[in-house]
Order: structure tokens, then C-alpha cells, then sequence
């Protein structure tokens, strides 16, 4: 399949050749995805968490780099504005009144208007190509938006997941402790009547140790993932901490998802969107800048009426038209030509890598997003048939059938398939945020609300 921005052309007749790029049929893995839903663009709401969902919200309308490109929009469409205008004639007036012996014959008094016009007459289509690169750049900047928020909301996203994962290890390991602090207890009391050694005693301590020192390193995780937060949400660290500070489930999607064609997919992406629309743009720039080796035409005029006491009334106006034409300017033109030309095909490398870029994106997050149901129900096996075999070490020590160091490996053993498990339950929330991220669409409704939507699309993009 073929991805290809349709032909572009301007009213100087400048043929532009639309770049294209080869498409897969299907992406890698996707019809592996049974009785799954489109990504939507609220995708956050599959984790069913309302902490994440205030925190998205906080972040939508707060964040600075959002509130940055929705400014750029602003500024964009100003510009479209002032391009329009020049397509526009000019009109200004004014009245006025005066008093005075101006020429030594007496006094007069006289009152006045003016009103005057000019229009620079678009004959070769260098303003109309200017005010379509305009519009061009209004949608690139919108899209621009659009990708911003995808890409905070998803860091929203993934930094909330590695928060709760983080509170889960702490738990974990604050609960190894307290196991293996009981554990050396025990050890002690039987030390007496012959069934541990000096050297099992100190065994058991290095294992208390050893569990105490893993807490400060995910302590330390687990403060850095609120202060991003309260970063990408402009909330306040301390009102966060208190926030969250509850511990709470790890975030799991509650539905698997699914991707579309891939021409519809990689069409979408926000990031795709804003190349085709900057390719647009710099295809019209090459048409300014041709315009300029074109005679202008200019037209004009003025009239003041004015009114002298005692005297009558004088009107004074003109009108003219002024052709001008290009002689010499140094090489100034073609230069201009020329460095538009380079950025079209700097435009076009650039929406080739968008879409090459977007095809690798969603085929690693598909790759990734595959394979965690399995892995999540291969740990949580594990996770079981650990805990029933530190069940059963316990019940044989009990009966003396067993040594004690059987209870400390099998809980080791345990210990370490639920932090497997909670990496998994980990692993699977951030892989299906990255393939939302990767394989979302962007807004439809987006034109609409950078307000231009009273603006038909210049061009219709065409995909094969």
C-alpha cells in the first residue's frame, strides 16, 4: 500500500511532485488481538482509575507545554488573518478644520475630509499562495497541539503506573521485612535447643539487612514519580503527596484494544498530520517566492473635499495606477527561490520520517502489548505455587521434617515472583499506553476548535 500527500499546485504554476511512502498491509501482530476495541481518544478511561482520570483533567488544563502550543495556535491564526487582509484593499479617512491667513490674503476658515484607498491587485497569485502556506501553518500548529497533549497525557499515564508500581515494591518490601525480622525471632528461640547455628543466625540477619536496603532505592523511585506529576500537572508536590500517598491496586486496562489499517493509522497520527500540513505550506512558499519575479499592480486614490468660508469649495483627488516590475535586486529573488525549494524537500524528508517513524512505533508497542496477558498469567502461576510451597515449608517445619533455611528459600522464592508479577502488571499497563500513544487518532473535531473552521481545507490530501 502506498501513502502519498495528493498533488499540490499553485496559481504560478508550480508543480509540486507529492512524496509518498510504502505502507504495510497489516501491522505485525495485530490480528493476533481478538474481540478488541478502537483506541479512543480517551483512552486513560480503560484503567477504570479515578485518581488518573483528576490527574489527566489537572493536566489538560494546566500543564505549560499544552498551554504553550495552544498559544502558538493563537499566533497562527492571527497570522492567517494578516495574510487575508492582504488580499483586501486598504481605506482611510479622516476630517479636519483649520483657521489662518495661509497665502497673506485674509483670514479663512476651512473645513475638510479625506479619503483615500489602495489595492495591490493579486495578478500572478503570490498573496492567495501566501495565504494558503498560512492556513497550512494554522493546521500544523493545531496538530502540533494535539500531539503536545498526547504526549503529556501519556506521560501522565506512565508516570501514575510507575507510582503505584513503586508503592506495590515498598509494600513488598516493607512486608519482607517484617517476615524475615519474625523469621530470625523464631531462629533465636530455637537457637537454644540445638536446631540453629551461630552461623544460621547471622545468615537470617543478612537477609533482614538486605531487605531493609532495598527500601530507600524505591522510596527514592517513588518520590521522583510524584514530583514529575506534580510537574506535568501544575499541581502543587505537597497537595500531590497527600493526594496519592495511600497506597492503591496497580492501574490494569480493563479491555484489550486494537489498531486499524495501517493508511488509516499512520493518516491520523498527529505528528503525520502536522508534516503533510508543513509540506503543504513550504509548496506554497516555493509559490511566493516565484510570484516575486512577476510585475505588481498596484492602484490608488485619494479625494479631500474642502470648504472655505466666504470663499466656495474646492475638491482636490486622484486616482492612479502603479505597474511595477523586478530589474535588478543582486540575486535576491532567485536566492529566496531557491532556499524554498530546500525546505519543501526538507518538508518532504520530514513527513517520510513521521511515517516510517509511526509504522515502527505501533508495530513495537503491538509486539510489546501481545505478550503481556501471557506473561501476567505465567507470574501469577508463579506467584501461587510460590506461596503454596512456603505454605507447605512452613506446615514441615512445624512437624520437624524440615530445616528452617527451607522457609527462607521458599520465601525468597516467593518474594521474588510477586515483584516479577507487579513488574508484569507494569509492563502491560505502560506497553498499552504507548500503543494508544502511538496508534491514537487525532481529534476530528480539532479545526473546529482552533477556530477556523469558517475556512474550507485548501487541499484534499489523497491516500493510496
Amino acid at each position: 500500500m502506498i501513502l502519498a500527500i495528493g498533488t499540490l499546485s499553485s496559481c504560478v504554476d508550480t508543480s509540486v511532485s507529492a512524496p509518498a511512502a510504502d505502507m504495510p498491509k497489516t501491522f505485525v501482530g495485530a490480528t493476533r488481538l481478538t474481540r478488541a476495541s478502537p483506541i479512543s481518544q480517551d483512552w486513560w478511561r480503560a484503567f477504570a482509575d479515578p485518581e488518573l482520570n483528576k490527574l489527566i483533567e489537572l493536566g489538560s488544563a494546566k500543564n505549560p507545554e499544552i498551554l504553550e502550543a495552544q498559544g502558538r495556535v493563537g499566533q497562527a491564526r492571527a497570522n492567517v488573518d494578516l495574510a487575508s487582509a492582504n488580499l483586501l484593499p486598504t481605506v482611510s479617512g479622516g476630517v479636519g478644520k483649520a483657521r489662518g491667513d495661509k497665502y497673506g490674503f485674509g483670514t479663512s476658515t476651512n473645513s475638510y475630509g479625506t479619503a483615500s484607498g489602495s489595492w495591490l491587485v493579486d495578478i500572478f497569485g503570490g498573496a492567495r499562495a501566501q495565504k494558503r502556506a498560512a492556513e497550512a501553518r494554522f493546521d500544523a500548529a493545531v496538530f502540533d497541539a494535539a500531539e503536545t497533549s498526547l504526549n503529556v497525557l501519556s506521560s501522565i499515564g506512565s508516570t501514575y503506573v510507575d507510582l503505584r508500581y513503586y508503592q506495590e515494591r515498598i509494600a513488598l518490601a516493607r512486608q519482607t521485612v517484617e517476615n524475615r525480622k519474625r523469621n530470625l525471632s523464631l531462629m533465636r528461640d530455637s537457637q537454644g535447643v540445638g536446631q540453629s547455628s551461630g552461623l544460621q543466625i547471622v545468615q537470617a540477619e543478612q537477609l533482614v539487612a538486605k531487605a531493609d536496603a532495598e527500601l530507600p532505592s524505591l522510596e527514592i523511585q517513588l518520590e521522583s514519580s510524584i514530583a514529575t506529576l506534580a510537574s506535568l500537572t501544575g499541581v502543587p508536590d505537597a497537595e500531590l503527596r497527600a493526594e496519592l500517598h495511600d497506597k492503591a491496586a496497580q492501574p490494569r486496562p480493563r479491555y484489550k484494544i486494537g489498531v486499524g489499517i495501517p493508511t488509516d493509522v499512520i493518516r491520523n497520527r498527529p505528528d503525520v498530520r502536522r508534516a503533510e500540513k508543513n509540506f503543504i505550506a513550504a509548496a506554497e512558499s516555493v509559490g511566493v517566492a516565484k510570484a516575486a519575479f512577476y510585475p505588481s499592480l498596484e492602484l490608488s486614490g485619494y479625494i479631500t473635499p474642502t470648504a472655505v468660508v466666504h470663499t466656495g469649495h474646492v475638491d482636490i483627488w486622484q486616482m492612479a495606477a502603479n505597474l511595477t516590475a523586478p530589474i535588478f535586486d543582486g540575486g535576491k529573488n532567485k536566492a529566496n527561490l531557491a532556499s524554498a525549494k530546500a525546505q519543501l524537500q526538507q518538508a518532504q524528508a520530514a513527513w517520510q520520517s513521521a511515517v516510517l517513524n509511526g509504522i515502527a512505533e505501533v508495530e513495537k508497542a503491538l509486539a510489546a502489548y501481545n505478550r503481556d496477558g501471557r506473561n501476567i498469567a505465567a507470574q501469577e502461576k508463579l506467584a501461587s505455587t510460590s506461596e503454596e510451597t512456603l505454605r507447605l515449608g512452613r506446615v514441615s517445619f512445624q512437624l520437624g521434617a524440615s530445616e528452617f533455611f527451607n522457609i527462607l528459600d521458599a520465601e525468597r522464592d516467593y518474594l521474588e515472583a510477586q515483584q516479577s508479577r507487579a513488574q508484569a502488571i507494569r509492563d502491560q499497563a505502560l506497553h498499552y499506553i504507548a500503543l494508544c500513544k502511538a496508534a491514537a487518532p487525532v481529534t476530528q473535531g480539532t479545526r473546529a476548535r482552533g477556530q477556523i473552521a469558517d475556512s474550507p481545507p485548501t487541499y484534499r490530501l489523497g491516500y493510496k
